[in-house]
């Protein structure tokens, strides 16, 4: 039983690859962070390629949606949501790169062992850290070479739609897994990206680029990204609230943590 749902707006920082449920048909889950900042939200589900096209979100967009706090999941921060409410009320072309960095900035963790120390004394599962300066590496290895638990994560299975709608057009089965090697904090992490911008974008390259879509795409998460001050958002799964994977990158052209120094964010 679901608690009384409340008009709510935030903005929107990332989406998970879709992934099939019995009871939904396909969803994504959503990363976004309250209108003022001061909290992270899990939002879900969201039947994201079912929405109305109007009620359909992009990064850094201002939604209002109503949400409630699900009985059955304990991670603080997760919120059970109406998608019948969610409505677009400012798209992210209004806000510029400061105003972006500062929706998020405090909630970077000095490191991803912090971040698991906090999720251990109170049940933290969201959270934003910087890899070590120098330290990233990029890959990627087909989905075939991957361990199971990341084969399960990353993997769309098949299509299971809803009863009494619509089939949606298929989603096309990742071919590869893709991920940063790094330090945080001195200590040597290996993840899988596990939101849906990075596998668009291998699409989107493989239509535009043919048999130089790999090599397009290393050069762009490799070599471009890592200098537009990059952090990893993390999250755990309900399954495994103890567990942190990469649920998607933010980058700016603004350092957050000079900004903070300097105060120009406030």
């Amino acid at each position: 039983m679901l608690e009384k749902r409340p008009l709510i707006r935030a903005r929107i920082l990332v989406k998970a690859y879709p992934q099939p449920s019995k009871a939904y048909g396909e969803t994504v889950c959503v990363a976004a962070v309250s209108e003022d900042g001061k909290d992270m939200l899990r939002l879900y589900p969201i039947r994201y390629r079912r929405l109305d096209r109007a009620a359909q979100f992009d990064r850094y967009d201002l939604v209002e949606l109503r949400v409630s706090t699900p009985k059955d999941d304990y991670r603080p921060e997760s919120r059970h949501v109406d998608e019948d409410s969610i409505r677009v009320i400012e798209r992210s072309t209004q806000l510029g790169d400061a105003s972006k960095v500062k929706l998020w900035q405090s909630h970077i963790a000095p490191s991803l062992d912090a971040l698991h120390q906090d999720n251990k004394l109170g049940r933290r599962s969201l959270g934003i850290i910087k890899p070590d300066p120098g330290s990233l590496k990029f890959f990627c290895k087909p989905v075939a070479e991957a361990d199971t638990d990341d084969r399960e994560i990353s993997a769309a299975l098949t299509q299971q739609s809803a009863l009494f709608e619509a089939p949606l057009t298929p989603l096309r089965h990742p071919e590869y897994l893709f991920g940063y090697r790094f330090k945080s904090g001195g200590s040597a992490h290996q993840h899988i990206i596990h939101d849906w911008e990075v596998q668009a974008t291998w699409f989107n390259y493989k239509h535009r680029y043919g048999p130089a879509a790999l090599d397009r795409l290393k050069q762009q998460y490799a070599e471009i990204i890592p200098t537009r001050n990059l952090h990893f958002i993390l999250g755990t799964m309900k399954a495994h609230p103890h567990t942190f994977i990469v649920i998607g990158l933010l980058r700016s052209s603004i350092d957050p943590e000079e900004s903070q120094r300097q105060g120009q964010l406030f």
